[in-house]
């Protein structure tokens, strides 16, 4: 699948493990998209760039970094350093898939209370992510 950030300058292919779009509640999503995050998994070594010029990679955390357009600053994919996992900002995606299902939201024990989404999903906790994802 094609995806690409707003200004089009940062643009790349992958193949997606699946059709469930996951919300990510932590503080590190919420601050930088201004809210909740909706990604979805992408095969870790499909994510391939037309050309990198205007990629920014930030490392987010001890075992996370964040891909974004230097451009125009839109947020592309969370992944694990050593690359054995990743995700993409759904929303990057070309053309949305009619199959995408809204599945997960983690860490659930990091939303606000002020807001909540109205569709059921599967609720993982900051425990919960880590523990999947050091598998």
């Amino acid at each position: 699948m094609h995806a690409q950030c707003l200004c089009g300058v940062t643009q790349f292919d992958v193949d997606l493990v699946n059709y469930q779009v996951h919300v990510c509640h932590c503080s590190l999503c919420r601050r930088q998209s201004s809210g909740l995050l909706m990604t979805i998994d992408v095969l870790p070594n499909s994510l391939v760039f037309a050309q990198q010029t205007h990629l920014g990679i930030f490392r987010s955390s001890e075992w996370g970094e964040r891909g974004f357009c230097k451009q125009c600053r839109t947020t592309l994919f969370w992944r694990m350093q050593d690359h054995s996992y990743c995700n993409i900002n759904v929303f990057a995606l070309e053309e949305l898939p009619e199959e995408l299902v809204l599945d997960a939201e983690i860490y659930i024990d990091h939303k606000p209370a002020f807001y909540s989404l109205s569709q059921p999903t599967n609720q993982l906790t900051e425990a919960e992510v880590i523990a999947m994802l050091n598998k």
